[in-house]
């Protein structure tokens, strides 16, 4: 693997490294794990010039900022100036738009290295990445598995120690989904934290940007960059910029259980054992009505997705795989009367999530099993028989219809030696404190490996 964000940022800092040699050594490393088919758009010449670019300030004592010179690579529905933006689907042609989305420009004023562009499940709608126009991605830990998605290109680059952080998306898990698959770090920020300004949306009220990273501190050192008000963003009005990370004692946990929380035993039981090494104080809980919470968050996500969609939809059918334009033209046969007790319900979510009483975080897997198989179109789990599709976003989308912040860090290994990971969710705006928590926990699971 290679070495983390932060071991970047140190050897640069410290002159072991130079940008010119991170660089060099990810598209090394980007050649070497070609099979997996992380990347949709990477121009070497172009990943060198930005690297070189970053050495002269260095040489001059004018590094941008301590991630000037790191390479980074991006989910492929962020726009880049310098790569073309397609969401991995026909419906868009494959050339430059010629900006950025917003926090692709934060990271390109601070002078990271935008390293490539990422493979991605079409349009972000689906959660195997299996559906793609550039093919799909195969899961670093086992080729034969998948990586999940939809950010599985960004998971699987940052799995395979190409580079060290990559720019995922999530609108049910799709960032949490393949970093837990993959076995590394994913965050999903509060709603309204971080811009979704030039990131196509699947849904605007349910997406949130953030980054897949291969340790937990690297998630720190690239929040300032992704936090904070943009007047491109209306919901980010006024939101405040990333704050210090403080330090937590012994955190209170609440463990979700229960109807329609299932999960396998060897899932459950690797949470459970990285509960138990942690220390942590752990109560476990159930929700109530989760299938009439699930079904709200379809609703609202398959509205959304088709209104947005509804103009290239008509004039290029065909540019969008089958499944892909049959979720569009659901979304199109939920009613408006629907969509409103859909809302409705997501508030009482809200509402119950943030009654379970005083806890620093919520607790669950982040999968209920492991990476599956590619080809595999039902998963057993817990006296279910579940859709791939589902299994893989079991869990995650309830932090995406309440807009909590949510963290996904590996916790241990299946007996198959597949990754298992833990989800933490905090309250909504606290993404500081949720991180604390997480860094906390990681500490203890995680401090052997």
């Amino acid at each position: 693997m290679t070495q983390t964000l932060t071991q970047q940022i140190d050897a640069l800092a410290s002159g072991v490294n130079s940008s010119s040699e991170l660089a060099a050594s990810a598209l090394e490393q980007a050649a070497r794990h070609a099979e997996i088919n992380a990347f949709v758009a990477l121009d070497p010449d172009h990943v060198m010039r930005q690297a070189a670019a970053a050495d002269e300030r260095r040489r001059r004592g004018r590094a941008m900022s301590p991630i000037d010179g790191v390479p980074i690579a991006i989910k492929d529905n962020y726009l880049t100036e310098d790569y073309p933006t397609t969401a991995c689907s026909g419906a868009l042609p494959l050339e430059r738009q010629g900006q950025d989305a917003t926090i692709v420009a934060n990271l390109r004023k601070a002078g990271a290295v935008i390293f490539a562009k990422t493979n991605m499940h079409e349009w972000a709608y689906g959660a195997t990445n299996s559906t793609s126009s550039f093919g799909a991605t195969r899961n670093p830990c086992n080729p034969g598995r998948i990586t999940g998605g939809s950010s599985g290109g960004s998971g699987a680059a940052v799995a395979a120690g190409i580079v060290a952080a990559a720019l995922g998306s999530d609108t049910g898990g799709s960032i949490r989904i393949p970093s837990s698959a993959c076995g590394v770090y994913g965050f999903k920020p509060s709603y309204g934290r971080a811009s979704r300004h030039g990131v196509l949306p699947l849904s605007w009220s349910l997406d949130a940007p953030g980054p897949i990273t291969a340790a937990l501190d690297d998630i720190i050192h690239l929040m300032p960059f992704i936090c904070g008000d943009d007047r491109n963003d209306p919901a980010t009005f006024h939101s405040p910029a990333f704050g210090q990370i403080g330090l937590v004692d012994r955190p209170r946990l609440i463990n979700l259980v229960g109807e329609g929380l299932e999960r396998s035993d060897d899932v459950d039981a690797g949470v459970l054992s990285a509960l138990r090494r942690s220390g942590a104080d752990v109560a476990h809980r159930g929700l109530d009505r989760m299938s009439a919470y699930f079904a709200a968050w379809e609703a609202i996500l398959h509205c959304e997705a088709s209104s947005y969609h509804a103009e290239l939809l008509a004039r290029n059918p065909s540019g969008f795989t089958a499944l892909t334009r049959a979720h569009l033209e659901a979304g199109t046969r939920i009613s408006g009367v629907e969509l409103l007790k859909a809302q409705r319900i997501r508030g009482q979510l809200t509402r119950q999530l943030n009654g379970l009483g005083d806890r620093d975080a919520l607790v669950l897997p982040t999968l209920p099993v492991v990476a599956p198989r590619i080809g595999d179109d039902w998963q057993s789990f817990g006296g279910r028989q579940v859709t791939t599709q589902d299994s893989m976003t079991w869990f995650c989308w309830l932090g995406n219809l309440a807009g909590l912040p949510c963290i996904s860090i590996p916790c241990g290994r299946s007996p198959e030696g597949l990754p298992i990971g833990m989800m933490l969710m905090g309250r909504h705006g606290q993404d500081e404190h949720l991180l604390a928590v997480a860094r906390w926990m990681d500490r203890r699971i995680n401090a052997d490996a």
